[in-house]
């Protein structure tokens, strides 16, 4: 049991330990985003060029096992969620005037990679 426990909190700071990459950075204007990596290490292996939405913030966390990405409108109240260990893309927070903070926050909070 105390193997199990260890092992959960290994997990559980790996996870809170790795950090959001941003794509797109909230310009006022329609873009080209920053691409992810492709390395053997990352989830994403192919190059491509993202597109971002003017007053948007966009971030992820890429890993061998997962993928997950936040999201903020400069403009909206929310942030937004969502990851590759399933379900869909979902609301994370309510923000005043959301920030790319805010869209971090959202890349971490997404669906446990670990979970399943």
């Amino acid at each position: 049991m105390k193997k199990i426990i260890l092992a959960s909190v290994l997990a559980a700071s790996a996870i809170s330990a790795s950090a959001a990459t941003a794509v797109c950075a909230g310009a006022t204007s329609a873009g080209n985003g920053t691409a992810p990596g492709t390395t053997t290490s990352n989830f994403v292996r192919n190059a491509f060029t993202p597109k971002c939405s003017a007053n948007v913030y966009l971030q992820y966390d890429d890993a061998t096992t997962y993928f997950r990405v936040g999201s903020a409108s400069a403009k909206g109240a929310r942030s937004f969620m969502g990851s590759t260990a399933g379900g869909s893309v979902a609301s994370s927070a309510t923000c005043v005037q959301c920030a790319a903070s805010d869209a971090a926050a959202a890349a971490t909070n997404a669906n446990n990679p670990t979970s399943g």
